[in-house]
């Protein structure tokens, strides 16, 4: 961005700023101000992208929410901004896709999560939760100020050296954590651990205990940032969900069968069936193998009969319906 910094942008500026400030407080009612703070501040540099795609444009061309059809006087319309309601994060990706732009990397759905549970409920670890919700948030602050042609550093001073190291202190923290699943058997079919989410804070730094372990059976997980711990089948639960969460969702939603179901052997919702990768139970390391016998229909988690793993759910009523 070249010449006079506009005021959408000082104010962009602005806030980061004071939501960094508000981070660092000790105050125990600062939370909530740091995060719509910080919050508003990326938007707004989104927002500034925008604009300088359209130098001319009146700013509510470019971002306003609602716009409504009116003549032309040449036998058309015009479609012109009803209100003054502006684009939300969802409307400013799609403006993004519209104008051309490409979104930068970062997670900003961990802000707004935070920002949610600050203002609506109680988070048993506001400042942590905020720590990793400025480290997820970072690669997209910073895409912001490439488009803008800013140098952040100029543009945010102390403010950008505390949120470099924040996202440097959480990222080690978090490479720690995920570095304690490796003894386990199965550790390599699990690569999204930045989607894991701790149930009480939402955290991602979770960890296993004893890092040593190797056993699904003694695993025993914790937060790094609320200290709330797990049992064994919990931990797994929460290791499949991060990895295999949203393909169920797409599969369940397009018909199909989901990849993680009840095991037939111990009963647990622990057992992945992976066309592109593991077919065995997380928890009891029970493997559905081959067809089922009598009609040769490919076994599955969905099909399998409890009584008879050889079978499949059909095939075993039938063949004990007269008994």
């Amino acid at each position: 961005m070249h010449g006079a910094m506009s005021d959408l942008l000082t104010n962009a500026l602005n806030s980061i700023q004071l939501g960094i400030e508000d981070y660092q407080s000790n105050d125990l009612r600062r939370p909530v101000s740091a995060v719509r703070n910080f919050y508003a501040g990326v938007l707004l540099l989104g927002k500034q992208c925008l604009l300088n795609e359209a130098p001319d444009a009146d700013p509510m061309e470019v971002l306003g929410s609602r716009f409504a059809p009116k003549p032309d006087g040449k036998g058309g319309v015009v479609h012109e901004p009803e209100g003054h309601q502006t684009i939300d994060l969802g409307q400013l990706r799609r403006r993004f896709q519209d104008f051309g732009l490409r979104w930068p990397n970062g997670d900003v759905n961990s802000l707004q999560r935070v920002r949610n549970d600050l203002e609506h409920f109680h988070s048993p670890a506001p400042h942590q939760a905020l720590r990793q919700a400025i480290a997820d948030c970072f690669p997209l602050v910073e895409g912001f100020f490439a488009l803008l042609e800013v140098d952040p550093r100029e543009a945010l001073g102390s403010a950008w050296e505390i949120m470099l190291s924040e996202e440097r202190f959480f990222s080690e923290q978090k490479l720690t954590c995920d570095a304690t699943w490796k003894q386990l058997p199965w550790s390599e079919n699990i690569d999204k651990l930045k989607k894991i989410a701790c149930p009480k804070c939402g955290s991602s730094l979770i960890y296993q205990e004893d890092s040593l372990n190797g056993d699904p059976a003694m695993i025993q997980g914790k937060c790094k940032a609320c200290g709330a711990r797990f049992g064994e089948e919990e931990t797994i639960t929460l290791l499949l969900e991060a990895q295999y969460g949203d393909d169920d969702y797409v599969a369940m939603t397009d018909g199909g069968d989901p990849i993680v179901g009840d095991c037939p052997e111990c009963g647990s919702h622990t057992y992945v069936h992976d066309p592109e990768g593991p077919s065995l139970c997380f928890w009891c390391d029970f493997t559905i193998s081959g067809d089922c016998w009598r009609c040769n229909a490919q076994l599955t988690p969905q099909n399998t009969s409890v009584n008879d793993s050889s079978m499949c759910d059909y095939c075993y009523w039938m063949t004990n319906k007269d008994d």
